[in-house]
């Protein structure tokens, strides 16, 4: 079977399996803006402008009068779907002195990579929405490094309040950078509650329910930032001194979230791969695509503590 039929591009479903289902970074980008498939590439969106929950509506109605009304404080927003995607001709030298086997390898090994870059890209600028987002930003008591003082049980209880107080309730979520979190667990807060000596393990799931909230999102993911050619730079995608408590929905908007990723179905959403061939030079071709905008969908879901 070819995977590189003409020079007309194709949808690979095959290689596409294979790029969908494995990952070597743990990204989180996804996880903290959900896709969601929107079949234009740009549009309006409902996001929520103020929260208005929860009111006694249960007025008495005279004869000849009206019932009882209220409104919901909704708002729109626009959205563009961008499409980002990268190609990688696969010359015919180098899979001619590859092993057996070596069109399906090298072509799923070329589109993982291509999909890890995007990917890279979609979690920078999940991190970037989130930073720039407009949520209720509160100072930390005091940095997770001064082990003493650092009070995140206190912080992020009072976090959760806060957005209890807005409507908010269920899927609320803690996104931290992984070493800020190694930092949280070796508080006094952290080590007289749960894991005493500081030398016991404790899971995401059970810090999680220390904290208050309903799960915990680490962010590990770097990226190389320096120019193609040159030595790399490992650089952090997520800050290591200011955290996220936010409500995370997936699904529809009406389900709640503070972040969604559009993705345009008309191009095939989120990480397609497609493969054509190219006689100039003599190469199969590899391309990953996906055409997505992340949005907030309401900026009253999500908290920001600052100073970690």
């Amino acid at each position: 079977m070819s995977y590189f039929p003409s020079s007309s591009a194709s949808f690979s479903p095959v290689i596409s399996e294979v790029v969908n289902a494995v990952s070597e970074q743990p990204f989180v980008g996804e996880q903290i803006a959900p896709p969601l498939a929107v079949n234009t590439r740009k549009g309006s969106y409902v996001n929520v402008a103020a929260n208005q929950f929860n009111n006694d509506l249960t007025k008495p109605r005279a004869a000849g009068s009206n019932y009882a009304s209220t409104i919901s404080e909704y708002g729109s927003a626009s959205f563009e779907c961008v499409e980002f995607g990268c190609e990688n001709p696969l010359d015919d030298i180098e899979i001619a002195t590859a092993e057996t086997d070596a069109q399906f390898d090298i072509t799923a090994s070329a589109a993982m990579q291509l999909r890890d870059a995007l990917r890279i890209g979609h979690e920078i600028r999940v991190a970037n929405l989130l930073s720039a987002a407009s949520f209720t930003s509160t100072a930390a008591t005091a940095a997770m490094s001064v082990t003493g003082s650092a009070l995140p049980i206190t912080d992020i209880n009072a976090a959760v309040m806060r957005l209890n107080a807005d409507g908010i309730f269920g899927g609320i979520t803690v996104v931290m950078e992984s070493s800020l979190y190694q930092e949280m667990l070796q508080t006094d807060d952290m080590r007289n509650l749960i894991n005493g000596s500081g030398t016991l393990a404790w899971s995401t799931d059970q810090v999680s329910r220390v904290l208050g909230v309903d799960g915990i999102i680490l962010c590990n993911t770097r990226y190389n930032s320096a120019v193609k050619g040159q030595t790399a730079s490992t650089t952090k995608i997520w800050p290591t001194t200011s955290y996220y408590v936010l409500q995370v929905k997936s699904g529809p908007l009406s389900a709640g979230g503070a972040s969604r990723t559009l993705a345009y179905t008309e191009r095939g959403g989120i990480y397609i791969t497609e493969t054509f061939r190219t006689e100039q030079p003599p190469a199969n071709v590899v391309r990953v695509r996906m055409s997505t905008d992340e949005v907030i969908v309401n900026a009253n879901a999500g908290e920001i503590i600052t100073g970690a």
